[in-house]
């Protein structure tokens, strides 16, 4: 359960999506070397993310784009149908690049899109700047990356 301390909302559990088990082991580790209080729970389909999602509820969700069985597209738009997860903060988590992957990503739903660094030293400095960012409103996070018009990724 999310719980709130004055304005910063204390992240404890933390869902991750992404077929990749590469990338989910090094989130594991990274995860675990920043805050090993943090429960992850990792999922590597889409559709595992929506059964899930039907029992749990994480403070925080990172979602992969290209996915087997239900892509992270199509689970942005799934879970953002739910009324109960309107202000689940979801964080897009690829390998992609591409202006118009990331700006489709944000206007399906996305609050925050990541891109997978190349080493285990940014991927840890990364997940701790977005842990330590004020997750009470992600619509404000949102609106930061929205630069002359255009949705940017994370830095």
């Amino acid at each position: 359960m999310t719980t709130v301390n004055g304005s910063r909302r204390l992240i404890k559990t933390i869902f991750i999506a992404d077929d990749d088990n590469d990338d989910t082991f090094l989130f594991t580790d990274a995860l675990s070397s920043i805050d090993p209080s943090i429960k992850l729970e990792v999922v590597k389909n889409g559709l595992a993310l929506i059964s899930l999602l039907s029992n749990l509820s994480p403070d925080l969700l990172f979602l992969d784009l290209d996915m087997p069985g239900k892509n992270g597209l199509e689970c942005l738009v799934d879970i953002r149908r739910n009324p109960l997860y309107a202000l689940l903060p979801i964080v897009v988590f690829s390998s992609t690049t591409s202006p118009a992957n990331i700006e489709t990503a944000y206007e399906m739903g996305g609050d925050l899109f990541f891109i997978k660094p190349a080493n285990y030293n940014d991927l840890v400095n990364s997940i701790k700047a977005v842990l330590d960012l004020d997750w009470t409103d992600p619509k404000k996070i949102k609106e930061q990356y929205l630069v002359n018009g255009r949705y940017v990724a994370f830095m």
